[in-house]
């Protein structure tokens, strides 16, 4: 799979990253590591070039593909919540607290999980279904790409010079998540015995949001 990408990114440059970031946008499940990291390796062999347009292209396909991603799922996930098998799985009082919860913390929850393997396209999926503002999670994933995607092309190109290997860019991504993981049970061990201590039932969003969306598309814009 990464010779394909790499000869991709090798005849078509740096609009070849942008595409094939794209396509995890409309639900093709392709890891970023899989992309930024060979395009960094490819950058520190001279075949992916200009480096500027690299990291733009790259920057924008994350960007873009999350908040395409976004938009399908504000669009199309919204008839799930009216299903009666998740209805009897999800207590619609519960879910109106997690609505409550991301309206207020979805920002870090998408920051987070863009640093933590495999939990980006749940956190992405879960924010579009419960309708977080379309422009907070814009701000959200696009200051947290401004870190994760110079990292990755950056362990691509160190391991192209020879100073890493795939193995350890896999062992520093896991240390980076280990930590965020780390630092995000203690915020929600926090809340949770804040929220005891207060004995009292948690908040809710109000129920006329499970209401507007049954019948009508609207857009997250």
């Amino acid at each position: 799979m990464e010779s394909i990408f790499d000869n991709l990114m090798g005849m078509y440059g740096p609009f070849a990253v942008f595409l094939l970031l794209m396509l995890t946008g409309i639900g093709i499940p392709l890891g970023e590591d899989l992309i930024l990291i060979p395009a960094g390796i490819l950058l520190g062999f001279g075949e992916l070039h200009p480096v500027w347009m690299t990291v733009m292209f790259a920057y924008l396909g994350v960007l873009c593909s999350d908040c395409m991603w976004f938009t399908l799922c504000w669009t199309y996930g919204t008839p799930l919540l009216h299903k009666r098998w998740f209805k009897r799985a999800v207590h619609p009082r519960r879910l109106l607290e997690i609505k409550h919860q991301i309206e207020r913390r979805g920002m870090w929850v998408v920051v987070m999980a863009r640093f933590v393997p495999g939990s980006r396209t749940p956190a992405i999926t879960a924010a579009g279904v419960l309708h977080l503002s379309f422009w907070k999670f814009a701000l959200a994933t696009g200051a947290a790409c401004l870190v994760t995607v110079p990292l990755q092309l950056g362990l691509g190109y160190f391991i192209s010079t020879g100073i890493g290997s795939p193995e350890s860019a896999d062992r520093i991504m896991w240390f980076v998540a280990a930590v965020v993981c780390v630092l995000a049970v203690l915020v929600v061990l926090a809340l949770w015995r804040k929220q005891r201590s207060q004995a009292q039932r948690p908040p809710r969003a109000k129920a006329r949001w499970l209401r507007r969306f049954r019948t009508s598309r609207q857009s997250p814009l």
